[in-house]
């Protein structure tokens, strides 16, 4: 891929999607060279990492003392572990394009990263859901998820699905899957899937959500994996004076 062919800045167009749906679909962030190192690192990390139950590292569809392979396994900040992610190209790129999308400047964005592996032929839905409702009430931010796809994204695969204009509506209820706290994934049902887009993408493609778009992604049903980089870029936390309850939350 032709670096001239990657998306770098945004547009009118990018920015009323995103605005209006609460999602935006960029072809192509990240060029063929890459994908093939974003894979090469992710497949050391998850490697390296084979046992959940680390704090960056767990299974978000299996309980915490489910024995057998995980079933959809998840990394948080794996820059941690490979520096050079925000080296990277790619990251550069992400990260003016968030800027553009969240108007600030790129300096003022507080970012991290989230690597996902929907393994092939058992790789766990993931239900609907909100961003933010994994977040602390007691603080607002505004932000976003580039969520940049290193394999074929499909609907057999495992592509992500958008409910259009839900990040207009409220932080909906939601409850561990399978009404199970041992499960540390979160779900809601306050969705209607008809209205749903599915939002396939070729390796390198991306989509960007708003925290509050709900959204979901099927098993992977085919033979290979579906990984997925995901860049998280927000604002700086601001205090809420009257903060929502969130029953699902635990506070510890």
């Amino acid at each position: 891929m032709d670096a001239m062919e990657l998306v770098g800045t945004i547009d009118h167009r990018d920015r009323e999607e995103f605005r209006s749906r609460g999602f935006a679909i960029l072809p192509q962030v990240a060029s063929e060279s890459e994908v093939a190192w974003l894979r090469q690192a992710y497949d050391r990390l998850f490697v390296r990492r084979a046992t959940p139950g680390a704090e960056d590292f767990y299974d978000i569809a299996g309980q915490r003392d489910r024995e057998g392979p995980p079933l959809l396994p998840q990394i948080i900040k794996p820059e941690k572990y490979v520096p050079e992610l925000l080296e990277s190209p790619h990251f550069a790129r992400c990260r003016s394009i968030a800027a553009a999308f969240l108007d600030m400047a790129e300096e003022e964005l507080e970012f991290y990263g989230h690597a996902i592996l929907k393994p092939p032929r058992y790789g766990a839905p993931t239900p609907w859901h909100q961003d933010e409702a994994y977040m602390d009430p007691r603080w607002r931010r505004r932000g976003l998820s580039i969520w940049t796809t290193l394999d074929e994204a499909t609907v057999e695969s495992g592509c992500l699905h958008y409910l259009p204009g839900g990040h207009r509506g409220p932080v909906l209820p939601h409850h561990h899957i399978d009404n199970d706290d041992r499960i540390r994934g979160l779900m809601t049902d306050d969705v209607d899937p008809t209205s749903a887009v599915a939002c396939p993408l070729a390796p390198g493609g991306a989509v960007v959500h708003d925290f509050r778009t709900p959204h979901y992604a099927g098993p992977n049903l085919t033979d290979q994996p579906r990984r997925a980089y995901v860049l998280v870029f927000m604002s700086a936390p601001a205090e809420v004076a009257d903060p929502e309850p969130r029953p699902w939350m635990d506070w510890g």
